[in-house]
């Protein structure tokens, strides 16, 4: 039985709190911008390197905001703005753009917002176990962390549970996905440590944060965000759902890749199934306003749930060179990043889709932050993290030769982008790890158990669902359209029912999901085959894979 309460009474107050000061500073520009000729130069120049079209910046300065959008990328030879939706719809800084994970600060807020009222909910903490409240939708496959997981463990990503982002959306028996399907799979999910013992990003925790709150109050994450957060803020240009979007009077960037030498359009993505965790569009100037709220702790956040969600929770497993140039460790509290640099204590998080990416960065003691968003998976947010990081250490006065090189810092983080730089000059090819999965192979090879033709077919995992099989050109393949992330395999050979399977997208080919990693096949004693393994899921190892049955 689900717990269902009757819905917030508390929030016809907030819209009374009044922030009129976040209207007026909009207008305030006693000072030049820091949005200058030299940032619009860089920004102009590392737009061109990783060919985005364009991206949108915002910065809040004690209680001035400036806006504004990037000049246009020179393959383009447009002039003014850059380029929200070719061929020449210009990025405005009321262009909308996916916020991807920059809604998780959102989300927890949700959470605090409900926290911080025990006249409607006097139980809740964020200690509270999730499965008291949703007993028979959030189980998980140990026994224990379903029992003991609480709100802040499941915002603060250490619940044992990995991303297995490749699992969700689509369709679960004939209708699109929701909230609750996603967060009902969690039980058919592998954990691959125990909780509270490492940081382990996970997407659909919030989800299920998302679904949470949903169930408690009886209101949409969309529909609650709008009434508690976004309108005693003016945040009317910020929408949860693509429909939503559409409707709006400003522009919805389209999302792009670029690929073989041009802009490929990217499908805007259903983010029902990410609700919580990746759904809100916004757009800069919204998100100033955000900001703005954020640094100074103003309503409609109480000051006491303002220290919850900034309070950090997990050290992040981050080696040296990732952490290049913070002087101190970090950390992920509720939605957000924290670490220090040059002595200033800092708050982030980004936001990255297949075609979209988007930065949220403020410091409190100096009443200082910034946004951006763009329109191209990973690759926009490096140059929105080189304009953003440009503009802090102006801000701090950081010489030039003291400053770091960010570009270095995200193929650290992001290896596939080196494969970026390659694939454009024509050198396109995998990261080969066969040797990593496979140190001894016989030489030679042993050949397949079976006909290739026999292993082709439909297999099955309750929260992976399905994955079906096929021969092509003397080849097995296998595409998954059905899911949020589109993919599409390529099942090299390597010996006996072993096989790499090379991955891609393909909605956004060349990104993230670029991959070859292990496969292999179980053929029973009746001679069929009936188990596809695939070492999907990063974190569970070399040796670790996502079993599929033959339907």
């Amino acid at each position: 039985m689900r717990a269902r309460l009757l819905p917030l009474v508390f929030l016809l107050p907030l819209l009374s709190l009044g922030i009129s000061p976040v209207q007026e500073v909009l207008n305030v520009d006693a000072r030049a911008s820091p949005l200058d000729t030299k940032l619009r130069q860089l920004v102009h120049e590392s737009m061109e390197e990783w060919h985005v079209p364009g991206i949108s910046i915002g910065v809040v300065d004690g209680d001035e905001f400036w806006a504004e959008a990037t000049t246009a990328s020179l393959l383009t030879n447009t002039q003014g703005y850059g380029i929200a939706s070719f061929p020449d719809t210009p990025v405005t800084p009321s262009t909308l753009f996916y916020g991807a994970s920059t809604t998780k600060a959102f989300t927890s807020a949700a959470l605090a917002l409900l926290i911080s009222h025990p006249t409607n909910f006097t139980s809740l903490s964020w200690k509270t176990p999730v499965s008291s409240l949703i007993p028979s939708d959030f189980v998980l496959e140990d026994e224990w962390a379903t029992s003991h997981l609480t709100i802040e463990d499941i915002l603060s990503h250490r619940t044992g549970m990995p991303r297995h982002d490749l699992s969700y959306g689509g369709h679960y028996e004939g209708r699109n996905a929701t909230p609750e399907d996603i967060v009902r799979a969690l039980r058919y999910l592998p954990m691959t440590e125990e909780p509270r013992v490492r940081w382990q990003y996970c997407n659909m925790m919030y989800t299920a944060a998302s679904y949470l709150l949903e169930t408690l109050t009886g209101m949409s994450l969309g529909d609650f965000l709008r009434e508690s957060i976004w309108e005693p803020l003016g945040m009317s240009s910020t929408y949860f759902s693509n429909e939503d979007a559409f409707a709006s009077p400003s522009h919805l960037a389209q999302g792009y890749v670029h690929h073989n030498g041009t802009y490929q359009k990217v499908p805007y993505m259903d983010t029902r199934p990410v609700s919580g965790a990746g759904s809100i569009i916004s757009n800069v100037q919204d998100y100033s306003k955000w900001l703005h709220a954020l640094i100074n702790e103003s309503p409609p956040i109480p000051k006491d749930a303002y220290k919850s969600l900034f309070t950090p929770r997990m050290l992040m497993d981050r080696n040296d060179d990732s952490l290049l140039p913070y002087t101190g460790p970090e950390s992920y509290s509720l939605g957000w990043v924290t670490s220090v640099y040059r002595g200033h204590q800092f708050y982030e998080h980004s936001g990255g889709m297949e075609a979209f990416g988007a930065q949220i960065i403020f410091f409190p003691e100096l009443k200082y932050g910034l946004c951006s968003f763009g329109n191209t998976g990973v690759t926009s947010n490096n140059v929105e993290l080189k304009a953003i990081w440009k503009l802090i250490d102006d801000k701090l006065g950081v010489p030039p030769k003291e400053r770091f090189d960010w570009d270095k810092k995200q193929v650290t983080i992001f290896p596939f982008l080196v494969f970026r730089k390659q694939m454009q000059s024509g050198k396109e090819q995998y990261d080969n790890r066969t040797a990593q999965y496979y140190p001894k192979i016989p030489s030679p090879p042993l050949p397949p158990t079976l006909p290739l033709e026999d292993y082709a077919g439909t297999y099955f995992q309750p929260a992976y669902r399905n994955v079906t099989i096929y021969k092509e050109q003397g080849v097995l393949k296998a595409h998954r359209d059905d899911v949020s992330w589109k993919l599409m395999f390529d099942l090299e050979h390597i010996s006996g029912d072993y096989f790499m399977a090379h991955i891609d997208s393909t909605t956004a080919p060349g990104l993230i999901f670029r991959q070859a990693v292990a496969a292999e096949f179980k053929v029973g004693s009746d001679g069929v085959a009936n188990g596809f393994g695939i070492a999907i899921e990063p974190e569970m190892g070399l040796e670790g894979r996502i079993w599929f049955e033959r339907v």
